[in-house]
């Protein structure tokens, strides 16, 4: 973004850069636990669940590089060492289960990954509503996509 666009966000640009590398972090973590619980899911019921996880880990991709974007627009440097992620994403990661068939438990730790992110997006949203409309957008966006993967987890349940 150019300077403008920066001039506009004023001083919560850097809070918003903190934020959004939070973002990335966790992002970058779920997008590859669900593609590896779509590949690790076995049993009768696996193919479905298996789907659905490779298709939020597509969402989760999708949300690190706008989030990347978004930080750089604003003048900041997207973490660079994926060994920060852990350690500056708003939640812990879920380790998968080590049974392949534990496909309730995928799902369940799923959703509480889902939902920490509703949380995050929403405050996200909240904070940046009346000084970074693209963020804003973003985020709203982002929350859309949370929303609704919890909602096809639940169906699985």
């Amino acid at each position: 973004m150019g300077r403008k666009g920066t001039d506009i966000v004023g001083e919560k640009a850097s809070e918003i850069v903190k934020r959004l590398n939070q973002a990335l972090a966790a992002e970058a973590l779920d997008a590859y636990r669900y593609l590896y619980l779509s590949k690790w899911a076995a049993g009768l019921e696996a193919p479905e669940v298996a789907e659905l996880f490779h298709r939020i880990s597509e969402h989760e991709w999708q949300h690190l590089g706008a989030f990347m974007d978004r930080i750089i627009e604003l003048g900041g440097r997207p973490m660079a060492r994926t060994t920060d992620f852990e350690k500056l994403s708003y939640a812990d990661y879920m380790e998968p289960p080590k049974d392949r068939a534990a496909l309730r438990k995928m799902v369940e730790d799923s959703l509480v990954g889902e939902r920490k992110a509703i949380e995050f997006y929403n405050d996200l949203a909240s904070f940046c509503r009346d000084s970074d409309p693209v963020t804003y957008l973003l985020a709203s966006e982002a929350l859309a996509d949370e929303v609704k993967d919890e909602e096809d987890l639940e169906n699985l349940l």
